[in-house]
């Protein structure tokens, strides 16, 4: 599809590629075409879908609903072809769930020149570990990696191609960047992009521990959870997730906040504040508070911010087990992405810093049984699943000194680090 042939925008870039298919590569690709003065380019994992998304884009165009009405009308290019959409790019958007960053940063990655800023929205924790190497290993090194904190909204597609609804926007959303110091800018050409607020932060690893996803999913899928032992929900019986938040339930996630705060805090200590975490890793009721403030009307208790919010039809996930009859849908995102790219690696940070987890253990571990993997074995993560998320121990990163040196190089260069000791081809 090419109905929009690209002019220059106005901070300089001419084309944005957004990487993905689902519900937030839908809202980018309307709420882009708002505010970008450039052509957006859509790459998507098949030519199956991108024929799709071609067909129901000639047909009537991709809308949105609820608090954003608008049309994706500056779409240039649908693919499953890296090499049609990303060597001309000036920005690529990841928008894809974690567990497929690798596979589509090995996809992108003959295709990146030098000068791409390559970047994840959201970006859960241990991205920068991950992309850093894959960005480094053959043709040209991207010297920007950034990532967003958050979605800038609670968004779902209703028709695949037509039309998506934006639920919430967020007040602000925080961005960190590789090197450091490119956050600044980066923050101002994505919020003109959005318009949205958008705060820079001092580090990545700030975006790691401070993940709300980590908290708030997993969090809230516990509680509801943790007791079930097989019984079935007719429908209008599935809990409501953020509606049905108890008193009990608002005090887990807020432990389970205090966990990551303790971890971010005892590393602060450790490198007398090197890497930039204290802006960014805060309680998860300031958190809400700051992002969904003008939308709650009682911001008292983490769980009245949660009963009193947006999102308030939003039910649990669940799988029909018969007809009319549902069970609780356990490998969905927020427990799939929100355990192993999030709480695990936050988990993994803490075993450096040397800080005890109790809450955090505890939702892995009741976690890790539903999903059927290992994470937690007696209290430390050497489970077989271990291996296979980007934990910093799995990256050469065990001591706080490691820490502060793996930045450092990510910081001057990520050509520089793909040399290092903590490089694609440094011994383990």
């Amino acid at each position: 599809m090419r109905a929009f042939t690209g002019r220059r925008g106005s901070d300089g870039w001419q084309s944005v590629a957004i990487c993905g298919g689902g519900n937030a590569a839908h809202a980018l690709a309307v709420v882009a075409s708002q505010y970008f003065g450039g052509a957006i380019d859509w790459l998507v994992s098949s030519e199956e879908k991108a024929e799709r998304l071609r067909r129901a884009l000639a047909s009537g165009g991709l809308r949105s609903t609820g608090v954003i009405r608008a049309t994706a009308d500056r779409v240039r290019t649908i693919t499953a072809d890296p090499a049609e959409v990303i060597p001309n790019a000036d920005m690529v958007i990841i928008v894809v769930p974690a567990f497929a960053h690798g596979a589509l940063l090995r996809r992108i990655r003959p295709c990146v020149s030098e000068r791409t800023a390559i970047g994840c929205m959201p970006a859960r924790g241990g991205f920068e570990f991950g992309a850093a190497q894959l960005a480094a290993v053959g043709g040209d090194v991207p010297q920007t990696l950034f990532g967003l904190q958050t979605l800038p909204w609670s968004t779902r597609v209703t028709t695949v191609g037509r039309r998506t609804h934006i639920h919430a926007i967020k007040g602000e959303v925080v961005l960190a960047a590789l090197p450091a110091g490119r956050a600044p800018a980066l923050a101002a050409r994505i919020s003109k992009m959005l318009g949205i607020r958008v705060v820079p932060a001092r580090s990545f690893l700030g975006l790691t521990i401070g993940n709300p996803g980590q908290i708030i999913h997993p969090g809230l899928m516990y509680s509801h959870f943790r007791w079930w032992r097989g019984e079935e929900y007719a429908g209008d019986r599935v809990p409501r997730l953020h509606a049905e938040v108890t008193d009990e339930t608002g005090v887990l996630v807020e432990r389970l906040s205090e966990d990551a705060v303790a971890t971010a805090r005892a590393l602060e200590a450790k490198t007398g504040g090197a890497l930039g975490l204290e802006a960014v890793v805060v309680p998860i009721h300031e958190w809400l508070r700051s992002a969904y403030g003008r939308l709650i009307r009682d911001a008292s208790s983490v769980a009245s911010c949660f009963r009193t919010g947006p999102n308030q039809a939003l039910r649990a996930p669940m799988v029909e087990s018969r007809p009319g009859r549902f069970v609780p849908e356990f490998q969905h995102r927020y427990l799939s992405e929100d355990v192993p790219f999030g709480l695990v690696v936050t988990r993994a940070l803490a075993e450096i810093a040397d800080v005890e987890t109790p809450l955090i253990d505890e939702v892995i571990t009741w976690a890790q049984s539903v999903l059927q993997k290992t994470y937690l074995v007696d209290g430390e993560l050497r489970g077989r699943d271990a291996e296979r998320v980007p934990i910093p121990q799995n990256h050469g990163v065990v001591t706080v000194s490691d820490l502060i040196d793996w930045y450092t190089e990510a910081d001057r260069s990520m050509s520089r680090l793909a040399m290092s000791r903590f490089g694609p081809f440094a011994r383990r």
